[in-house]
């Protein structure tokens, strides 16, 4: 009887951590919005999941703003020299509903495109979105 218990106690916890996982791991569906927006970067959290870039908007607002992960970042340029503290930005993407995050589709410096959100095979967000601007 103890065994059986000890084995349904491990699989509902193993359970439990799969189903905690699951929920972890966000979708990109609830990124309505279309914003693009200037901002200043204030801090860089370049690391797993996604890359992150904090920074303020024109009136004072912080983002979090959710790039690519980091793997998949490097194997198509952007890194840690890429973008600094205090850098001013141009940026287009999709704001999260309910709090001042964005999926960020490209980023522009001077004008120059820094970065464009791509999938493992290289395809753009926005081109996987059939997005009207089809890339950055």
């Amino acid at each position: 009887m103890k065994k059986h218990i000890s084995q349904l106690l491990i699989a509902s916890a193993a359970g439990l951590l799969l189903a905690t996982t699951a929920l972890a791991h966000h979708g990109w569906g609830g990124y309505k919005e279309k914003l693009e927006m200037t901002v200043t970067i204030t801090e860089l959290k370049l690391g797993n999941p996604h890359d992150r870039l904090i920074a303020t908007d024109e009136d004072g607002n912080e983002w979090n703003l959710l790039l690519a992960p980091p793997a998949r970042n490097r194997r198509f340029g952007f890194n840690e020299e890429s973008v600094s503290v205090g850098d001013v930005l141009e940026l287009f993407g999709q704001k999260h509903p309910s709090r001042l995050e964005m999926k960020v589709h490209c980023l522009y410096k001077n004008g120059e495109n820094l970065y464009t959100y791509r999938y493992d095979n290289g395809r753009t967000s926005l081109a996987r979105q059939r997005d009207e601007r089809d890339s950055c």
